[in-house]
């Protein structure tokens, strides 16, 4: 079975500058993206992954999503500070897939996206205590970008699911 789980995060009004290549893309609070993966699915492999990006003026950009088992180790995260992958974060990262966005629509309703339909990311969750870890996200920038503030960005990964 396919399942799909989607999670939206508004971009820091705060925040303003342009990003560059390897600068990190989330909220005001620095969360990491956290894909609510049921509790009862132990392993399984991300197959897609879809980025969009709603706001009344943005430009194509390019991104990075990288998949972790665990958010623990995960370094803090800053928005629009650059991302550094510590030896712990390595260990529990899964994979990671690229974003080539280009926009579509006017002026006052834009949206920019992309997906890749072919990937073969396998996992299994973590366990801590009798409990499941989750799987995450961090999504950086790959090139210069200049967004508007409060952009809103919807992440959404499509994960075959084995179920034991």
């Amino acid at each position: 079975m396919i399942a799909r789980y989607k999670q939206t995060f508004v971009r820091s009004n705060v925040v303003m500058g342009a990003y560059t290549a390897g600068d990190v893309v989330c909220n005001a609070a620095g969360d990491t993206i956290n894909f609510g993966i049921a509790r009862e699915l132990r392993q399984g492999k991300i197959t897609a992954a879809k980025l969009s990006v709603t706001s009344d003026n943005t430009t194509n950009a390019t991104f990075e999503l990288f998949f972790f088992r665990e958010n623990a180790n995960i370094p803090a995260l800053v928005d629009n500070a650059a991302f550094t992958m510590t030896a712990a974060a390595e260990e529990d990262l899964i994979g990671y897939t690229t974003f080539t966005s280009e926009v579509t629509g006017t002026a006052s309703s834009q949206i920019m996206w992309d997906a890749n339909t072919i990937l073969d990311i396998p996992f299994t969750q973590l366990e801590s205590a009798g409990d499941l870890q989750g799987l995450y996200g961090v999504l950086t920038a790959t090139g210069a970008w200049l967004p508007d503030p409060n952009v809103t960005f919807d992440v959404t990964i499509y994960i075959e699911e084995d179920r034991v």
